[in-house]
This record gives C-alpha cells, sequence and structure tokens, in this order.
C-alpha cells in the first residue's frame, strides 16, 4: 500500500518535498492557503532568480552563522552541485555569475515553476490543494479553513513548509507560530533579515534622496568588508552589502541601540593617493567638482560626505582623504519585517530531530524558512530550503 504524505506549504520547500517524496513512491497531497502555488518563488524571480552559490561548501556553510552547525548535514547531503543537477533534469539549465551566484540560463521563475508544477501534475499520485488555510493542529490531525467550511484530515505524515514572516502578501505570514505555540512547540520570535536599516539624516539630505544607488563603495563592519553597491533611501540604506551583513547589524543594535558601520568611498585608492589628488591645484573647480574630477566621487557620493562630516573636514585634506575612506554611518534600526526579504526565528531546533521532526509528535516535519535559521541573500535561503527538504524525506523514510 503507497504511504500518503500531507505538505503544507507550495513554496520552494513544499515543492521539492513533494518531488522528493513522489520520486520515492510516496502519494502527495500539497495544500497551499494561496490559489497557486510558488508565489514568493515568483517574487524572487523578479530581482534576478538567484538559486544557489557556487561557494566551497565548507565556505557557503559559513554564511548560516550561528546555525552552522544544525544546516550542515542538510547542505551536505544535498549540495549546490546536486541542486544544480535536478535543476538540469528538470530543463532548467544554470550559470555561475562572477560572484559565484547561480542563475538559471535563460529560463525565469514563471519558467521554471510551470515547468515544475508539470512535472508534479504528471504524477498520478500527486494532488494540489489551492485555497486551504491552515487553522489548527492536534495529535495526528489538521484543519484547515477553505471559504466558509472547515476541513479535518488525519495525518500520520506532515511536512510543514510555511516559510518565515517577511513578505506577507505571498502568504509566508508567520500566523502558523500561534498553531504550534498551542501544541507547546518553542517557537523563536521572528526578525527582519536581509532588510534596509534606518539612519537620520537631516531633512535637507531627504530632499536630495529618492532611492539614489552608491556604486563602487566597500562597507565594513566590525571585521567583516564587502565591495558592491547599495541604495540611498528616504529611510537609510538597503541592498547587496547591507543585506550580507544584516543579521551583524540587527545583532549589534539589540546589544547597542545602534551600529556603526564605515563607507569606503573610493576602494580603489589608498588614502594616501587620495590626499596626492586632492592636493592638486583645483583651479577655477569648486571643491565638489575637484574631488568629482580627482577622485572619482560621485554626487551622491559628496552629497553623503557632507550630511556625515562636519564642515571643517573640508577644510583639512589629510582628514578629508580619510573620511573618503572610512566615513562612519550610525544606522538606527531595521526596517520592519513585512519589508524584508527574509526572517530570522521560527521552530526551535531543540524541537527537532536530525531530520527536521517534532520530537513531540512523530511523523510531523518541518523545513525550509519555518525553522530557526537565516541567511544572506545570494543562494544561500533557497538552497536551505531545498537541502533541508531534503533531509526530511531522508527522515520519512527510516520511519
Amino acid at each position: 500500500m503507497i504511504k500518503n504524505v500531507i505538505v503544507i506549504g507550495a513554496g520552494p520547500t513544499g515543492l521539492f518535498a513533494s518531488s522528493l517524496l513522489l520520486k520515492e513512491g510516496f502519494s502527495v497531497d500539497l495544500y497551499d492557503q494561496k490559489t497557486e502555488a510558488g508565489r514568493k518563488l515568483l517574487l524572487a524571480g523578479k530581482s534576478g532568480l538567484n538559486l544557489t552559490n557556487n561557494l566551497a561548501l565548507d565556505s557557503f556553510i559559513t554564511a548560516y552563522g550561528c546555525r552552522q552547525k544544525q544546516m550542515k548535514p542538510s547542505l551536505t547531503h544535498f549540495s549546490q552541485t546536486d541542486l544544480r543537477l535536478w535543476l538540469n533534469n528538470l530543463g532548467v539549465k544554470t550559470f555561475v555569475g562572477s560572484s559565484g551566484a547561480v542563475f538559471p540560463i535563460s529560463k525565469g521563475a514563471k519558467e521554471l515553476l510551470s515547468l515544475w508544477m508539470k512535472s508534479l501534475n504528471s504524477n498520478e499520485y500527486f494532488k494540489f490543494h489551492p485555497g486551504h488555510r491552515l487553522v489548527q493542529l492536534e495529535k495526528d490531525y489538521i484543519y484547515f479553513k477553505t471559504d466558509n467550511n472547515v476541513l479535518k484530515l488525519k495525518a500520520p505524515l506532515l511536512v510543514m513548509g510555511l516559510g518565515g514572516a517577511s513578505y506577507p502578501t505571498t502568504g509566508s505570514d508567520g500566523t502558523w507560530h500561534k498553531i504550534l505555540k498551542d501544541m507547546d512547540i518553542t517557537i523563536k520570535p521572528f526578525k527582519p533579515m536581509n532588510c534596509g536599516f534606518e539612519c537620520s539624516w537631516s531633512s535637507f539630505f531627504k530632499q536630495k534622496v529618492n532611492r539614489l544607488p552608491l556604486k563602487n563603495i566597500k562597507l565594513t563592519f566590525q571585521d567583516q568588508s564587502i565591495r558592491g553597491e547599495f541604495m540611498i533611501t528616504p529611510y537609510g540604506i538597503e541592498g547587496g552589502p547591507v543585506y550580507r551583513l544584516s543579521r551583524e547589524f540587527r545583532t549589534e543594535i539589540e546589544k547597542n541601540n545602534k551600529a556603526i558601520v564605515f563607507i569606503d568611498l573610493s576602494p580603489d585608492l589608498t588614502k594616501g593617493e587620495i590626499l596626492h589628488r586632492i592636493n592638486r591645484s583645483p583651479g577655477k573647480n569648486s571643491l565638489s567638482n575637484h574631488l568629482r574630477k580627482q577622485v572619482n566621487l560621485s554626487t551622491i557620493k559628496i552629497s553623503l560626505l557632507r550630511e556625515l562630516t562636519e564642515k571643517s573636514t573640508f577644510k583639512d585634506f589629510t582628514l578629508l582623504a580619510q573620511t573618503i575612506k572610512q566615513l562612519p554611518l550610525i544606522l538606527k534600526s531595521p526596517r520592519p519585517i513585512e519589508e524584508a526579504i527574509s526572517s530570522s526565528g521560527g521552530v526551535s531546533f531543540n524541537e527537532l530531530d536530525d531530520y527536521f521532526m517534532l520530537k513531540k509528535n512523530p511523523g510531523w516535519f518541518t523545513a525550509g524558512e519555518m525553522v530557526d535559521w537565516d541567511a544572506p541573500t545570494g543562494g544561500y535561503l533557497l538552497q536551505g530550503c531545498f537541502s533541508t527538504a531534503f533531509r526530511v524525506v531522508e527522515g520519512i523514510q527510516k520511519l
């Protein structure tokens, strides 16, 4: 007799768990509260579908911070290479970008999702149930709300890929945490991850800023430095380097009510080279034009420099050169979790065995972003979802 598994959540985690379970000979009923699958995957695809990263596994794992130990078995058993092979078999060829990030060669998120759903629906033992919102769990039973009805189902085998608490419009709203808490499951509080941060801009500077990019900079916090570009916004900053360090920024703000970061506005020049260029005769140029021509500082960089320094800095060229290389910026708070790309927090690892099964309810598994791990953008989030789903299916096979 074919064993049935109920999967809740039709994001990357639930879809991948469904694919693996079908391959292993299980029947799968996949439920989601939205009317279509893959809403968050489609959203991620709007800014480029970064599927994973080509870093060596040992380096890749470090992106998971204090959860490296718990995530290592999943990432080892289903690595970045394994994901690329699976995608290739699905019909999605990939390439490695200059930063090591892995993208589909031609197909976007919509095409990938279409291929994926076509593969699932071609299996007679798969059924997708949209429009089913999880409202209650009790031992061996789950309850869904559909329109004005409540559906009660027995679920000896259950996989939950319910997501975190960011982008709630996609269905990843984190409301499930109350349902699991009612089952005496410890849930770590949700916090914004891969998010923007607020600064105290002057009114004058805010009027000049309309989501302007700060290109070719190096952002440094404590012992970490990242080159790239980020966006200046009316509330503060956001973008790749900011997201990459958001866990560290948030932790520092929680401890000290602020995080001081340093911006190198001219990472290709040394302090000495900058000073030498500034000391050249400006001719008839204003100081701003002189900095633009000699140090290649853009208008937004000069505006930011003036926003964050005293007027006296521009009279002392030695100090000015130093400030261009190390401009301090105070971050006050992360942006709301609803705006974040992902979230930290979720089901505590203390509640789970090595295969993400709830110790208090054998046969029920959690995976993906609903578990208490986080990761920066750059392929780490999706890889974590795929790898934990793979680990869950390993666990189901051992039952």
